[in-house]
């Protein structure tokens, strides 16, 4: 078998991006790991060496959590809430223990995934957005004493 030419490991195709993201391992290579314990980012991948420390996640994963889980709970609350059979106590028991196993279970696979398209994309946030109304000091036509007053009619 023949390795991959550079450029094509340097540009997955994005369903493999996600597969690796949720799979949690590097984006690039697939082999290196992208978290190190349970939420907790590499700087780098330790198989390729791609560079992750630009990269953050920020609240995506826990939105995408808090999605997924609520979506899947939701029926389980409407059943064990209207049935009148089981205790409450144990509804709220069964209730915790299942949104804490799918919090447990989904949250680092959604962080593995948000970092995989903030890479792939290069989403990072590090660029300046260059606003008109806002004044950037890059622009040489800016001129700081043209102020726009209304005119006197």
């Amino acid at each position: 078998m023949q390795p991959a030419p550079a450029d094509a490991q340097a540009n997955p195709p994005v369903m493999t991006v996600i597969r690796r993201g949720l799979a949690r391992r590097c984006p690039n290579c697939g082999e290196g790991a992208t978290l190190t314990g349970y939420l907790t980012c590499v700087p780098a991948c330790g198989s390729c060496g791609e560079d992750f420390s630009h990269i953050s996640a920020d609240d995506g994963p826990a939105w995408a959590t808090l999605i997924v889980v609520g979506h899947g709970l939701a029926p389980f609350l409407v059943i064990l809430g209207r049935d009148e059979t089981i205790p409450v106590w144990s509804a709220i028991a069964a209730l915790a223990a299942m949104m804490l196993a799918g919090v447990w279970w989904c949250l680092p696979r959604f962080k593995g995934l948000f970092i995989a398209l903030i890479w792939r994309t290069g989403a990072t946030g590090e660029d300046v957005f260059d606003h008109p109304a806002r004044p950037h000091s890059g622009h040489a036509d800016h001129r700081t004493d043209d102020v726009r007053r209304p005119r006197d009619s």
